[in-house]
């Protein structure tokens, strides 16, 4: 019994079509699992400005900027300090709740934690008229990884803590009745881990 032909080398720059690429197929590629999953740490690159859609619906693409972090022995190996971190940028796309979520509880500079899936965005280039691409994560799950306090040092705001003898317009207590709901933005999508 023979093997079936192997395809030509594909070099074009058109993506293949599901014949091309289920003549590429083994019998062994049926039990290799499909999975489209990501999964990024990092802090968010604009205030949110969700667009609504005549239908009701709304969406809302913000960057992420995730710090890649390098193991010690790399470092040496390709000779970089610790102040030579690179910061790598994804395009989030909200859809729905998540993205009213996103509006109303992360600002720029949020640090969240994003689970998704990668889409592929394509269109014609209206100058030149060549088609265009371009990977997006289209988030399915968010938790936002810091707390009201880290939020407001982060914005400069000083506290929300008391630090024990410190005076000033930095030392007030914790309000917790801020919200109107009872729910702090810090404790959604947390687990219940920061509550108490």
């Amino acid at each position: 019994m023979s093997e079936p032909p192997l395809p030509e080398p594909y070099e074009s720059d058109e993506p293949m079509t599901l014949e091309e690429l289920e003549m590429l197929a083994t019998p062994f590629d049926e039990y290799v699992p499909k999975l489209n999953s990501v999964t990024l740490v990092g802090r968010t690159g604009n205030n949110p400005e969700p667009r609504y859609f005549d239908d009701g619906k709304v969406v809302l693409n913000l960057p992420l900027a995730v710090r890649r972090k390098y193991h010690p022995l790399e470092r040496k190996v390709r000779n970089l300090s610790y102040q030579d971190d690179e910061t790598d940028w994804f395009p989030l796309e909200f859809w729905g709740r998540d993205a009213e979520y996103v509006t109303k509880y992360v600002e720029k500079g949020t640090r969240i934690g994003v689970t998704g899936v990668l889409a592929m965005d394509g269109w014609v280039d209206k100058m030149s008229g060549e088609p265009r691409r371009k990977a997006k994560i289209v988030v399915r799950h968010i938790d936002i990884l810091e707390t009201r306090a880290e939020s407001e040092l982060r914005r400069g705001g000083g506290g929300g803590w008391n630090r024990g003898g410190a005076s000033g317009s930095g030392s007030r207590k914790y309000d917790d009745d801020e919200d109107d709901d009872g729910r702090s933005p810090a404790f959604d999508g947390s687990g219940g881990f920061f509550s108490s």
